[in-house]
């Protein structure tokens, strides 16, 4: 489930930035960026049937 959550978090903030962007505002793009890094971080997050992912990564 971390996964679907940590994908759809991307999605939405990548699209918060662009419409940020599109209509100058700030606050919009530093938001859906925030977003973006918080669906990276679930993504990257190990889960309950794999909680040897942090190793595997660092080999």
């Amino acid at each position: 489930m971390g996964k679907t959550k940590g994908l759809q978090q991307r999605i939405v903030g990548k699209t918060m930035q662009a419409v940020g962007e599109i209509i100058g505002d700030q606050d919009l793009h530093d938001d859906g960026k925030a977003e973006a890094q918080r669906g990276r971080d679930e993504q990257d997050k190990p889960s309950k049937l794999n909680p040897l992912k942090k190793l595997k990564q660092l080999t």
